[in-house]
């Protein structure tokens, strides 16, 4: 049996001390965050439901797309990472919008979306779920603030900071997957479909809320939902993380 020694029984009360005024500091520091940021949680939530009706219809879109021969749009872009190329005999630096120029003075456009041709699409739907969840939980927390231990309380900044910061992320995803159907987007692939020296017969354009595709031996039309170009706003996240006090001691920190 080892008995605790004198030494250990004052180190241990020394740091039962310390531990205790770095708690005294610590929650009111959390506290005050809390009470600053903590409206950032239900707004986040209002701004991921307002979203997954957009994410169905891209998932839509996409599943319409594999079985139509637009699928083989897929291969295009694939090839260029996303990019549509265009040949100009005018390697100045003006350049048409929506398209900017590369090395060699041809035009180039990044097709935002794109990978909705690809049999692999991001499961926006799923991320949408695993946020919505994290941010209930969270807000559930905030509901009982007062009850809530110092494990919790000192831990609700950080949740708070992290749940919508996870929720803005996949908010401006999404908005980036619907710039697929704006108007830069559309002028790009007219210009794109124009060009007759761009190593594809394949034409794509989107007309009226219609995707319409052609490659000279199949054609076909899919009609782009109104819900996918609803207007997203990435919810507002706390200006910075809560640093809580904690001692450093061997290199490493203690918090209490």
């Amino acid at each position: 049996m080892i008995v605790p020694s004198r030494t250990d029984d004052t180190y241990n009360a020394h740091m039962s001390t310390y531990r205790h005024y770095l708690r005294s500091i610590n929650r009111p520091l959390a506290e005050g965050y809390i009470r600053r940021e903590g409206q950032h949680v239900p707004a986040a939530i209002l701004e991921l439901a307002k979203a997954v009706p957009v994410a169905l219809a891209i998932a839509r879109l996409h599943e319409a797309i594999l079985c139509s021969p637009a699928r083989n749009f897929w291969a295009v872009v694939r090839e260029t990472k996303g990019v549509l190329f265009v040949r100009s005999a005018d390697t100045g630096q003006e350049h048409p919008w929506p398209w900017g120029r590369t090395k060699s003075g041809n035009m180039r456009f990044r097709l935002p979306g794109h990978l909705v041709f690809s049999p692999w699409l991001p499961d926006f739907h799923g991320g949408l779920r695993s946020r919505m969840i994290w941010l209930q939980r969270v807000a559930g927390q905030l509901e009982t603030l007062e009850n809530e231990d110092y494990f919790s309380v000192s831990h609700l900044p950080h949740w708070i900071w992290d749940a919508t910061l996870g929720a803005k992320q996949i908010i401006r995803e999404i908005q980036a997957f619907q710039g697929f159907a704006m108007p830069d987007s559309i002028a790009a692939l007219d210009r794109w479909s124009n060009e007759p020296q761009r190593g594809s017969n394949i034409v794509l354009r989107i007309s009226q809320g219609t995707l319409v595709y052609d490659d000279g031996s199949d054609h076909c039309e899919i009609e782009i939902s109104e819900t996918l170009t609803q207007p997203l706003i990435a919810p507002s996240t706390p200006d910075r993380p809560l640093i809580l006090h904690s001692v450093r001691a061997g290199g490493q920190s203690y918090w209490a």
